[in-house]
């Protein structure tokens, strides 16, 4: 999955891809989007590759890609086995409409739509005690908010 900069955001195995897609962006109830790892909004296309060897070719995808979704721990656990040309998907599309797409990447919209996201995630790690893992994770919507921000208000560094 690419986010709306065309940046490698989540990378992931299934068996049904349309079905995934639908507990992903439809239900949100697979555990990426239910405790906000995945945001939703930020994904604007997905890429897909055929193989009998998923486990080998999703450790190929996430070495390339490095997706920031998928923490270190998962992307680093097997060298890559070249099961797959990672340059090469068997397809792509696009989650939404060109207008729609442009719509989200306006700095405004996405520094919104990111804070909403943000505050979800708080409200889920206060009242469900979610894992380390979603603690990890709002620390990286935290570091997206802060590109948002930077470009919504033409700074260069908030820092400074």
């Amino acid at each position: 999955m690419f986010d709306l900069d065309d940046t490698p955001a989540y990378a992931g195995q299934t068996s049904n891809l349309r079905s995934r897609l639908r507990q992903h962006f439809v239900r949100q109830d697979s555990s990426v989007s239910s405790y906000g790892r995945l945001d939703p909004w930020d994904i604007a296309t997905v890429a897909w590759w055929t193989t009998e060897q998923t486990d080998h070719a999703e450790q190929d995808l996430l070495a390339d890609f490095k997706p920031y979704l998928n923490f270190a721990a998962e992307s680093e656990s097997e060298a890559p086995q070249g099961a797959i040309d990672t340059g090469t998907p068997d397809g792509t599309f696009a989650l939404m409409s060109e207008d729609e797409q442009a719509f989200r990447r306006q700095p405004y919209n996405r520094v919104k739509q990111k804070i909403e996201h943000i505050n979800r995630m708080v409200d889920k790690i206060k009242y469900a005690n979610h894992s380390d893992d979603t603690r990890r994770t709002l620390y990286e919507h935290k570091r997206i908010l802060e590109q948002n921000l930077q470009e919504f208000l033409g700074v260069e560094d908030l820092d400074h």
